[in-house]
Formats: structure tokens, sequence, C-alpha cells
């Protein structure tokens, strides 16, 4: 992963890299390379940069998020890259969700809160599948 200042600058990357022509249809291949990698726990593909590939893990506790409000709030913010105006008018119209009773920003940050956990769910996940794999097993007796 690499060095993000805060969960702001992360998301930023988050949105870049899923609109990145680079993984569009187009170069499925690379993109089916990564999904792969990052199910199986294995290292990325060497084309796939270590910025990209934290990306890729942020739309994984993306997808993952059990809250449907601030799973779309952090879609429309960050990837479609609407103003807090039009996403509330989004969560109206699309999700039945009024946002307007409280401060946008108050909803933005428990998005961030929430996403955080699911990030920290995933990658502790992540630890002790290879601990397990890896982990210490007990010596073969030799008879």
């Amino acid at each position: 992963m690499s060095d993000f200042k805060n969960m702001e600058q992360r998301l930023d990357n988050w949105g870049s890299t899923v609109r990145s022509p680079k993984f569009h249809s187009g170069v499925c291949a690379q993109w089916a390379h990564l999904c792969v990698a990052l199910r199986d726990g294995a290292n990325a593909p060497a084309a796939v940069t270590p910025v990209e590939k934290d990306g890729w893990v942020v739309e994984a506790a993306w997808s993952s998020m059990p809250d449907h409000v601030y799973k779309w709030v952090l879609k429309y913010t960050y990837v479609l890259r609407m103003s807090p105006v039009q996403v509330q008018t989004r969560m109206r119209k699309t999700h039945k969700a009024n946002l307007r009773g409280r401060p946008f920003d108050l909803v933005l940050a428990e998005a961030h809160a929430a996403i955080s956990k699911r990030i920290s769910a995933l990658t502790a996940s992540h630890i002790i599948k290879n601990i397990q794999k890896d982990g210490c097993k007990p010596e073969k007796a030799a008879l």
C-alpha cells in the first residue's frame, strides 16, 4: 500500500483507479489478473502499481460495505465526482434516502468511518489467511 496522508487521499486514489482507462473492458486481461491475484492473496501483476493495487483494495472494501447509503455516497462523491447537492439529489431520487436534514460533511465523515472499518476487516482477514497458510506448522517427525 502506498502512503496516503488521510482517507480522503486514499478515496481519491480509489476513484481515479476505478475510472482509469487502463482497467476498462478493452484491457480486460490485466484487470482479470489483478482480481484473481487479490482474491487468492497473491502478488499483483507487475504492470499494476502499488497505488493502483490500493485502489482495488478500497474497491473490494466498498463492494462489501453493508450500509447502502454510505456505500453510494462514497461512489457518487469519489468515483463519479458529484457535488454534495448532486449526491443528495441522486440519493433521494434513486435510493429513496433523504440526506438533506443532516450536514453533508457529517454524512461523508460517517461514510469514511464505515469504509475504514471494511478496509481494516479485509486487511485483517487477509493477514489471518496468510498466517493460517504460511504460519507456524509443526515439523514432520522423522522416523
